[in-house]
């Protein structure tokens, strides 16, 4: 048997029955609702060694009987590498469809990193469906080893390489990660200024400064940071302010926007 999962990424539907197969299919139906019948009146009576040894006789018998898998559908897939649903499954084509552990298959998919949820179906009588909700990329969060990805929950992405991510906003600061979609939804706002954005920090678990490309840091207000945005968008349209050769741009006081320049700092001259 081989160990693989055939096109994951994309739905495979079934190629169409043969005449034998179409023949075939109404007395394999007949067959496994007469052993799912069989099971559930006669187990009941049954001591656990019994009915384990009942069951594995009844999932031989559906396998014998063309209740194989021959088929297994991806939905959803994006990010999660091809390996990692291999290794998750761990089921093989040709094996008893009915001795497949759905609930295993299950939790085994939801601890990939990339899986927010998955829904694992048995389509008799030869086909596994599986629908994955991947999770969605937000920002970098820094660490101390270095960045991280991360979604909209601020839940790492576990198995995710964020070098493939650079383009995202990195974010920083004790709590970041849990309000950073808070702040980048109301930077994406004003999406010329959002354009020069690559970095915010969360200080002091209260307020978010932003960091430009271009070294300026801008000092967003604890309450209210979107008007306090939308002002300086304003500003920066007539008065073009962040191409200027400033420091920080302070947005804290109301109605206020104070800057500091730029100024090098002068390093200690030689003795001659």
């Amino acid at each position: 048997m081989r160990r693989l999962i055939p096109s994951i990424g994309k739905s495979r539907q079934p190629s169409e029955a043969t005449p034998k197969q179409q023949r075939r299919l109404p007395q394999v139906k007949l067959f496994v609702s007469a052993i799912v019948l069989i099971a559930a009146t006669i187990t009941t009576g049954y001591g656990v060694a019994e009915r384990d040894q009942l069951t594995r006789d009844l999932v031989r018998l559906s396998g014998e009987m063309g209740v194989n898998l021959r088929y297994i559908q991806v939905t959803g897939r994006s990010h999660t590498p091809t390996e990692m649903l291999v290794a998750a499954t761990d089921i093989k084509l040709g094996q008893p469809l009915l001795g497949i552990p759905l609930a295993d298959v299950h939790r085994n998919l939801t601890q990939i990193g990339w899986i927010e949820s998955a829904i694992v179906e048995r389509l008799m009588p030869s086909t596994i469906k599986i629908t994955i909700t991947e999770r969605i990329p937000l920002a970098l969060l820094q660490t101390r080893n270095g960045h991280e990805l991360i979604d909209r929950t601020g839940t790492i992405i576990e198995g995710a390489d964020p070098t493939e991510f650079s383009h995202l906003t990195v974010v920083a600061g004790t709590g970041a990660a849990a309000n950073a979609s808070l702040i980048l939804d109301v930077l994406k706002t004003e999406p010329e200024l959002f354009a020069e954005v690559w970095a915010v920090t969360y200080q002091s678990g209260r307020r978010w400064d932003v960091h430009l490309r271009n070294g300026i840091d801008i000092r967003l207000p604890e309450t209210d940071p979107s008007t306090a945005w939308a002002r300086l968008a304003v500003v920066d349209h007539k008065k073009k302010i962040i191409g200027r050769d400033l420091a920080v741009i302070d947005l804290r006081v109301p109605e206020q926007l104070i800057v500091e320049p730029n100024i090098p700092v002068r390093g200690e001259g030689q003795n001659t």
